[in-house]
């Protein structure tokens, strides 16, 4: 699987290429150059991705662009949805964990 992220993530597209996963900005795939200042629009990324048919999962800090996906059977990782089940699988553990007494 590719990664595809938006502009608002290019940071992470660079570390995940230097953990040996392919992955690029929407601006690389669609563009050809790393040139976030051009905005790209929603239905521009979600077309690419329609024909990528599959094989590019886009990871993504926009809600609206994840339903387009969602619509769509676009692969996408929506990054608030780690966040909160992050976030919420550690609330859980915390109240399952008994507290240290004196």
């Amino acid at each position: 699987m590719k990664y595809m992220v938006d502009a608002m993530l290019y940071g992470l597209a660079k570390e995940l290429r230097e953990l040996g996963i392919e992955c690029e900005t929407a601006s690389k795939l669609i563009q050809g150059n790393e040139d976030s200042s051009v905005r790209i629009p929603d239905p521009d990324i979600v077309e690419y991705l329609l024909k990528a048919k599959g094989e590019v999962c886009l990871i993504t800090l926009d809600s609206e662009l994840a339903q387009y996906c969602a619509k769509f059977n676009i692969p996408c990782i929506r990054v608030q949805d780690l966040v909160i089940k992050h976030i919420s699988e550690q609330a859980s553990q915390a109240k399952n964990t008994p507290s240290a007494t004196n």
